[in-house]
């Protein structure tokens, strides 16, 4: 009889070709908790009774498979390789040769990797699975132990966010990626299984997850419904996403990182452009700095007293990136007007929408980078004058722009006051409200209005001009950026005055081809509407119709994704017709993508897979899986379908973690839907309202 050589603990494991004991070997290195855990190679297994580790004494344990194609930035297999909890010795022998049939084999037949066990951790706070990018994360969290989380059981209690100050759990996860972060890559995220007990947390399983998570970003209004209203027009809403992407770079030259986080400065929902505050919270966080800063310039309220720390040893570390940006913001507000002579040149060469629209995002993405530099440098300024107590204002174009009107006369005749109106309007027509919108009129299009307000304010008294502090001379020089952003947003204004006649100019072209019904319509369409003029009449519809409906909704201030996306499934479900809600099945969204198509149902993969056999066309891009359930092995089909949808399984199962990998629509937990559709039906995956409906 062979004897089998003694199990060896996890810190003899030194074999970069198991990457699941490497990981835990590396973590326990790290001081991260990790269970005790004792591991041989498969090959070393022969015939005779396989008995325990001496030093695992207490039962349940857990037997583990640890194969060279797992857990690798190429390779996950999740699931579907084998574990076995073992609740008494007596079944020990017979799971481990369970785990050891299910790994792969050699050209001889023999098991690949490793055999590993470890004591079942069932935390006192729960267990549970989480996605990690470095700052974002989803969590599903159950009491006990994880394995039916896993399995796709139970859902658990998910929650998605970013890593807080001063918070255990985001403590713990900003530990796990300093281990392991660098590894995965910053357009990458960790697959992390964890257990919780009185004394914190303890990793069970660390692996490269192959798919972006869904984040949960912290979102603002800020500024964005102050200048574009609520709500403001498709277009400028389609230009803010678009050009804030290329922004982003202001930040990425100076620290090149930033590029791999795959950010947005604006996200688009509920027909508004949403300042994503949780970027800046992530940079403030990265280069040691108080996340107030953000606050201080945007408005909001700190999480906790930590967001206003500062953290001296990252910021030492920084020193350099910040340097460079402080450069850059220094050479950008220096090159402004240079900046504005190629802005002109692009307008004066835009005429059909097109070009229009790209000459917008190119003046937009100016306006975002030459307001980082200003604005960064302002919150340090206006820091500083608090501290020094310095009172008083700059004299900045947007003042003088309003005591001009004040100052026109209030009595006397009618074409003073007009005379006096045109010349105000020519130093400031291109002025306006909600400025920021080319879709609103500027002040030189308001030019009755404004005259029957100035004729009407000389039938009352105004009252005295205010009493406005002195601002002493040896002052000034704290207050130039006021007086610079100002500039530069009423000379950007001019640019924006030029671009709505342009845009308005080929509005009218459009009506006179028929393809608008008037030339104001051009400010419902979106980018992705421009590529075919002949559909532009039912895309001002359609955006029309979701303005109206986006209007009515009210919306905070300050929000994350998932509390707005939840307030728009209420209002759109009050909205369903009650026949057409019984065709409607609410479920879990694996990711927010919108899908129809053609319903083939299976139980089984082998059903299935003989099926499509018969008929090669039975798979198609068209094609939505409808299953009761999922299990990992589904995986080998879905590349060949467009979408799924099954009755049961939660978001973090296994089978959930493949499809996202494949990068497929999906609703699970759509309880009744197997049975009540039928094959070939029209179906529709909507991964904004969670739910799959009959067509």
């Amino acid at each position: 009889m062979t004897v089998l050589p003694p199990w060896k603990p996890l810190w003899t494991c030194k074999d970069a070709s198991i990457p699941k004991l490497m990981n835990l070997r590396k973590g326990s290195k790290a001081n991260l908790r990790v269970p005790a855990t004792f591991w041989l190679y498969a090959a070393t297994f022969a015939e005779g009774k396989i008995d325990p580790p001496s030093s695992l004494p207490s039962w349940p344990l857990i037997v583990r498979s640890a194969s060279p194609t797992e857990d690798t930035r190429t390779t996950s297999n999740a699931g579907q390789l084998y574990s076995e909890v073992v609740p008494v010795e007596d079944d020990f022998d017979s799971a481990v040769r369970r785990v050891l049939s299910a790994l792969p084999k050699d050209r001889n037949g023999k098991p690949r990797g490793a055999v590993f066990v470890q004591s079942v951790c069932t935390g006192t706070e729960g267990a549970g699975i989480a996605f990690f990018d470095g700052f974002y994360y989803e969590r599903t969290l159950a009491a006990g132990g994880n394995a039916t989380l896993t399995s796709g059981q139970e859902r658990g209690d998910v929650s998605r966010g970013a890593i807080q100050r001063s918070d255990a759990w985001s403590d713990w996860l900003a530990s796990v990626w300093s281990v392991f972060g660098l590894e995965a890559g910053g357009d990458a995220c960790l697959d992390i299984e964890f257990v919780r007990d009185a004394e914190g947390f303890i990793l069970l399983q660390v692996r490269p997850a192959l798919f972006e998570l869904k984040r949960n970003e912290s979102l603002s209004l800020a500024n964005h419904k102050e200048i574009l209203g609520d709500s403001p027009s498709p277009w400028i809403v389609s230009v803010l996403v678009r050009a804030g992407a290329d922004a982003l770079k202001f930040f990425a030259a100076a620290d090149p990182e930033v590029a791999t986080w795959n950010e947005a400065y604006a996200v688009e929902l509920a027909g508004r452009a949403w300042m994503n505050v949780g970027f800046f919270f992530r940079l403030m966080d990265r280069w040691g700095m108080p996340r107030t800063m953000v606050l201080d310039g945007v408005g909001g309220k700190a999480e906790c007293a930590a967001d206003a720390r500062w953290f001296p040893k990252r910021l030492m570390r920084s020193f350099p990136k910040i340097l460079r940006l402080q450069w850059s913001s220094v050479r950008t507000i220096a090159e402004t007007r240079r900046g504005f002579q190629e802005m002109d040149r692009r307008l004066a060469i835009s005429n059909q929408i097109e070009a229009l629209f790209e000459t917008h995002v190119a003046l937009m993405a100016f306006a975002l980078r030459t307001n980082f530099a200003i604005n960064g440098a302002l919150v340090a300024l206006i820091r500083i004058r608090r501290r020094l107590g310095i009172s008083g204002a700059a004299e900045i174009v947007t003042r003088q722009m309003m005591a001009e009107y004040d100052a026109i006369p209030h009595t006397g005749s009618d074409g003073a006051i007009e005379q006096a109106l045109e010349g105000w309007l020519g130093r400031h027509g291109h002025r306006g409200p909600l400025e920021s919108d080319p879709a609103r009129p500027r002040f030189a299009e308001m030019r009755e209005m404004l005259l029957a307000d100035l004729v009407s304010r000389s039938q009352y008294d105004a009252g005295p001009a205010p009493n406005r502090a002195r601002l002493w001379t040896v002052w000034r020089p704290f207050f130039w950026l006021d007086q610079r952003r100002e500039w530069f947003r009423d000379a950007l204004m001019r640019r924006w005055q030029v671009l709505r006649a342009r845009l308005l100019h080929e509005g009218e072209r459009l009506v006179a081809e028929g393809k608008l019904e008037t030339a104001e319509d051009i400010f419902y369409l979106r980018e992705s509407d421009l590529k075919d003029p002949a559909t532009f009449g039912a895309a001002v519809r359609r955006n029309r119709a979701n303005f109206e409906m986006h209007r009515a909704l009210p919306m905070p201030l300050a929000a994350t994704r998932d509390e707005i996306l939840a307030l728009l499934s209420d209002r759109r479900g009050k909205a369903v017709d009650p026949a057409a809600a019984q065709r409607t099945f609410a479920g879990i969204a694996l990711s927010p993508a919108v899908m129809e198509g053609r319903v083939v149902k299976a139980e089984s993969l082998l059903e299935l897979l003989a099926r499509s056999n018969a008929d090669p066309t039975l798979l198609s891009g068209d094609t939505i899986l409808v299953v009761p359930c999922l299990e990992p092995s589904w995986a080998i089909v879905f590349p060949r379908v467009g979408g799924v949808a099954a009755e049961i399984g939660g978001e973090l199962s296994h089978a959930a973690i493949l499809l996202r990998e494949a990068r497929r629509p999906a609703i699970v937990n759509c309880a009744g839907l197997f049975a009540s559709v039928k094959e070939g039906d029209r179906i529709r995956l909507d991964g904004l309202l969670q739910c799959a409906a009959l067509l």
